[in-house]
């Protein structure tokens, strides 16, 4: 690189930019790659039954006013969803979708040499996020049975742990761990150490073991709970996501998140998303039917398939699943193969509606003859 040419800083260099692969892309773009209309992309966790007719009303209404500025805290969502959770709004901050949490999580308290506990496998955006300020992820494989071992992350931790990241459920595995399994690790982590909880899939989960961060804040004031519009609530294209946490932490992450991050449209659908209560649990069971008709049928056809509770499936094929991956692709359905975790007979599924998953059945017999 010539000497007078321009320099990025030191951890970037170390960075490469995000490069799409086939289940990456959009629909148009795959149409127009595959050669044909009928493409079924079930590689995003993306919901296939869209926002709630409440929000295209809302976001209508909004777009009226799309030539003003807004509120560049986002109070009144802020104190819906304080409302709808139980806790203060000035612990809640508001990012343009997850990512931007992770990142200004990781802006707010990352310093070069310090370390992120991070599972594998999990959301790659954690290591990232770590890597761009300089810290260093430590990575604490999961279990024979892909749970999230909590005991070996615990004894990861070292005098140089900043943050530690846990994924519940956990993508792309999305296995949960139980209430009292996190409280036993809370108890070891340190007061001085933050616990992000990306709970982003929290709303399919139907354990009843399962226990949010969110009621824990009042004992483990070091935890930031994440939570998303993105998944659920079918509103992926506006990018919102929020993070709740103690006044005290939610104050530090203000100062490095730009004001006017999530747009006026995306808050104006969020409160109309957050206000249908019906239509969310309407959707939870819908994804709840498929994810238990799915799993019998790739059960059937061999595949050892993971006890999922969000809106996707993880499972082993016991052979190559970039073929299967490709065949299917050939077939217009585009799924996740494991390869992106370095896992090359595992594949993730999200879960489609009634009729793709029908498709998708109906593709994966043929396949299989």
């Amino acid at each position: 690189m010539n000497k007078h040419s321009i320099q990025p800083r030191e951890a970037v260099r170390a960075l490469r930019g995000f490069t799409p692969d086939l289940s990456d892309l959009t629909i148009p773009e795959l149409r127009q790659l595959l050669g044909r209309e009928d493409v079924i992309k079930l590689s995003f966790n993306e919901s296939p039954y869209g926002p709630s007719p409440q929000v295209i009303t809302a976001l209508g209404e909004a777009a009226a006013q799309a030539h003003l500025y807004h509120d560049p805290e986002g109070k009144e969502l802020r104190v819906a969803l304080a409302q709808h959770f139980g806790v203060t709004s000035d612990g809640i901050f508001l990012a343009n979708g997850a990512d931007e949490i992770i990142t200004l999580v990781a802006q707010a308290f990352l310093s070069p040499g310090d370390e992120v506990i991070v599972a594998d496998p999990t959301f790659g955006q954690y290591a990232f996020a770590a890597r761009l300020m300089g810290a260093q992820p430590v990575v604490v494989p999961v279990r024979l049975d892909l749970t999230t071992d909590l005991d070996a992350m615990a004894g990861a931790i070292t005098a140089s742990t900043k943050v530690i990241v846990l994924c519940n459920p956990n993508n792309p595995t999305g296995l949960v761990f139980g209430g009292n399994e996190l409280e036993s690790f809370l108890k070891k982590v340190p007061d001085q150490v933050l616990v992000l909880l990306d709970e982003a899939y929290a709303e399919y989960v139907d354990s009843s073991d399962f226990k949010s961060g969110i009621d824990l804040l009042d004992k483990y004031p070091n935890i930031i709970a994440v939570r998303t519009f993105s998944k659920i609530y079918g509103l992926a294209g506006l990018r919102l996501g929020y993070g709740i946490t103690r006044p005290q932490v939610a104050e530090l992450i203000d100062r490095v998140r730009s004001p006017f991050n999530v747009n006026a449209l995306a808050q104006a659908a969020a409160l109309a998303a957050l206000a249908d209560t019906s239509y969310c649990v309407r959707i939870a069971a819908l994804n709840g039917t498929e994810r238990r008709r799915l799993t019998a049928h790739l059960s059937a056809l061999g595949y050892k398939v993971y006890p999922a509770q969000t809106n996707f499936i993880f499972a082993d094929i016991g052979k190559d699943s970039d073929a299967l991956c490709q065949a299917l692709a050939n077939e217009g359905i585009i799924i996740r193969s494991g390869s992106n975790w370095s896992m090359p007979t595992f594949v993730r599924i999200t879960l489609g509606n009634s009729l793709q998953n029908d498709k998708l059945i109906a593709a994966l017999q043929k396949y299989h003859k």
